[in-house]
This record gives C-alpha cells, sequence and structure tokens, in this order.
C-alpha cells in the first residue's frame, strides 16, 4: 500500500491515535465510523467510544479495507508499530480471531510480535475461558487457530494449545470443524509435544468410536499417530475388538485397523473374533469386516467357522451375509481348493433353499466356478 497520501510514516506513528481517531485519515476511506463493532458484544458496546483509539481500530479491523490496512502497516515489520496495534486490539483478541475479516489481522499480528506478547495472547485464549476451544469449532476462528498451531510450532507456548485441545479433546474430535484442529496438531508437531494427545485419544477411544463424527477422527487419529503410542492404541483396539466389531460404529475402527494389513494386529483380531463371524456376516458393518477377514490371512479361519455352523444357509440367504458367503467362494477358489470344495459341498446341502431370495446370488456364483 502506498503511504505517500499520509505523509511521513516515522511522522504517523508518533501521532499514532491521533491519526486513528480522524475519520478523514485517507486509509480509512470505507470505514463505518456510526456503528462502531458490536458483534453481539455488550461488553463492547459498553465501551465503544469513537474517541477510543483501540475501538477504532477494532472497528477498523473488521472491515475488508480497514484490516487490510492494519497489515500492511504490520508488514513494515517494525516492532513499534506492532506493539502499538497489539496493545490496541489485545482486549478483543478473542473477536478479532474469530472475525470474517478481523482473523487477517490477528493472524499477521501473532507473526509480528514477540514471544513475551505471544505469551500474554495464550494466557488470554486459554484461561478462564478456553477461548481457543470455542474457535476451533467457529467457521472462522478454525482459521485462526491453524496460524496459531504453525506460528508457535518450535515455541514451548505451543503447550498452551496442548493442553486446551486435550481438556477439550472429546468435543473437538466429535465437532466436524474442531477435530481438524486435532489433526493439524498431529501433522504439524512432533510425537513429544502431541504426547497428551495420544493419551486422550487412548482414554476416550471407545466413546469417540462409537460416535458418528468421533469415529471418523479417531480414524484419523490412527493414522497419524506416531511412535510407542501408536502401538499401545492398537494393542488397546485388540483388547476390545470383540465390543468395537458388534457396535455398528464402532466397527469401522476395526476395518480401518485390518486394512493397515499388519500382519501381527490383524492375527490378533482374526483370533479374537473367532465365533462372531457368522453373527457379524448378518449385519451392515460386520459383513465388510468379514470380508476383509476373508481377503487377507483370516480367511481359513472365517469359512471353517462357517463349515461348522448350522447357520451358513441363513447367511447365504441374508441380505448382507450372501455377499460374504461370494466372497468366500471367489476368495478359496483362488487361494485354497480343498476349502472352496468343503464349502461348496456344504452349501449344496441347501439348494432347495438357496433358489429364493438372496440365495439365488448364491446358487448363480455356484453354477458359474
Amino acid at each position: 500500500m502506498d503511504f505517500s497520501g499520509i505523509g511521513s510514516f516515522e511522522s504517523c506513528l508518533d501521532d499514532f491515535p491521533g491519526n486513528f481517531m480522524n475519520p478523514s485519515f485517507s486509509g480509512f476511506h470505507g470505514v463505518n465510523w456510526s456503528n462502531g463493532f458490536s458483534y453481539g458484544n455488550p461488553r463492547f458496546e459498553a465501551t465503544s467510544n469513537v474517541g477510543n483509539p483501540s475501538n477504532i481500530v477494532i472497528t477498523m479491523a473488521m472491515t475488508e479495507d480497514g484490516s487490510e490496512l492494519l497489515q500492511d502497516f504490520l508488514s513494515l515489520k517494525d516492532s513499534r508499530i506492532s506493539n502499538l496495534i497489539f496493545n490496541m486490539v489485545f482486549e478483543f483478541i478473542f473477536e478479532l480471531m474469530i472475525h470474517q475479516f478481523g482473523r487477517y489481522l490477528f493472524q499477521k499480528l501473532i507473526e509480528s510480535v514477540d514471544e513475551i506478547r505471544l505469551q500474554i495472547i495464550m494466557e488470554k485464549l486459554t484461561f478462564p475461558e478456553n477461548h481457543i476451544y470455542h474457535a476451533s469449532v467457529h467457521k472462522f476462528g478454525n482459521f485462526s487457530v491453524k496460524k496459531l498451531i504453525t506460528t508457535l510450532k518450535r515455541s514451548p507456548l505451543i503447550t498452551y494449545v496442548i493442553k486446551a485441545f486435550s481438556n477439550k479433546f472429546e468435543k473437538l474430535m466429535t465437532d466436524p470443524t474442531g477435530r481438524h484442529m486435532i489433526m493439524e496438531c498431529l501433522d504439524v508437531l512432533d510425537s513429544r509435544t502431541n504426547d497428551l494427545l495420544y493419551v486422550r485419544a487412548m482414554e476416550r477411544c471407545l466413546e469417540l468410536s462409537r460416535h458418528e463424527q468421533g469415529v471418523v477422527s479417531m480414524n484419523a487419529c490412527i493414522a497419524r499417530i506416531k511412535g510407542p503410542r501408536r502401538d499401545q492404541l492398537l494393542d488397546w483396539i485388540c483388547d476390545n475388538v470383540r465390543f468395537l466389531a458388534q457396535d455398528p460404529t464402532g466397527n469401522y475402527v476395526v476395518q480401518y485397523v485390518v486394512g493397515l494389513n499388519n500382519p501381527a494386529i490383524n492375527d490378533q483380531i482374526f483370533s479374537l473374533l473367532d465365533g462372531l463371524y457368522v453373527k457379524l456376516s448378518m449385519t451392515k458393518t460386520g459383513s465388510h469386516l468379514v470380508e476383509q477377514c476373508l481377503q487377507l490371512s483370516g480367511m481359513n479361519r472365517v469359512i471353517s467357522e462357517f463349515l461348522g455352523s448350522d447357520r451358513l444357509v441363513f447367511v447365504a440367504k441374508d441380505r448382507y451375509g450372501n455377499y460374504v458367503i461370494q466372497t468366500a467362494l471367489k476368495e478359496s477358489k483362488k487361494r485354497n481348493g480343498r476349502i472352496h470344495a468343503s464349502l461348496i459341498m456344504k452349501l449344496e446341502e441347501h439348494l432347495d433353499c438357496l433358489r429364493h431370495g438372496y440365495g439365488r446370488n448364491i446358487l448363480r456364483l455356484i453354477q458359474s466356478l
């Protein structure tokens, strides 16, 4: 921006508040000086005064042109300017970071101020109201929080963010906007910094796995956790796999872990699911899990359970189970002729029953094989 219309920047800085109080100041054209910034905030309305430089700066920051002008001042990289703007906006730093235009000034400001002022900002955002959580679930505020994470990633101050997030971990993980802030930490920060979040993921895994949004976040979390905590989390899932596999939502976590194709983990899971394959095959989510097992190292184990069950024909005629039997027939045909023949022989005992409903899919496949 060209500052030639307002004289030298030094002279502007010397009389910064005075210039801000003058609506004829050339940089402020388009700012509505009559309304002030309310944003539904009675505290601001009670103190709003056009003669108050801080309130004028906040009002500016909530307009597109005013926010851009203030950002241009910060771009000059003069500590006196950044400190002055900081002092003027600090009281309403949260309102700034969740505003459509104000958030850009917030993001520029945290890049411009020193560590001491960053700490003051973090203290205000995390105590006592945990503003950073509310910003994380806000449609504009989450962009400010993301910028905060990347700005602080090499600073000890990042612990403020981690502690605030750990206190609201389950709420963030079950919020479609807030969960991205947890993922940003897991993507940007090292495993040591993220350890508290790793611990929370293990502590809240069961609850999150049974939540429609939480299960999506939990799978994303599993993909990102590194180091020993990852092994601990996978072991915990194995320990609870029978419960999770039978839960309509928790089943997706088991499917995700099986899909990682870790031989040791999968062997544990397939073994622990013994006795449940028939039941799971006749549920919407469970049938997908059993098909995964059939396509991986659990095939012989699953088909052996089918062969020993008197409910195989019910699986074959089920709206979900018939797809499982089709997968069993195809996989065993490719990988184990003996068990494939046994499965066909078992199914042929019930040819009359298979001539109706979903069973016809099995009959057609047997004939084609």
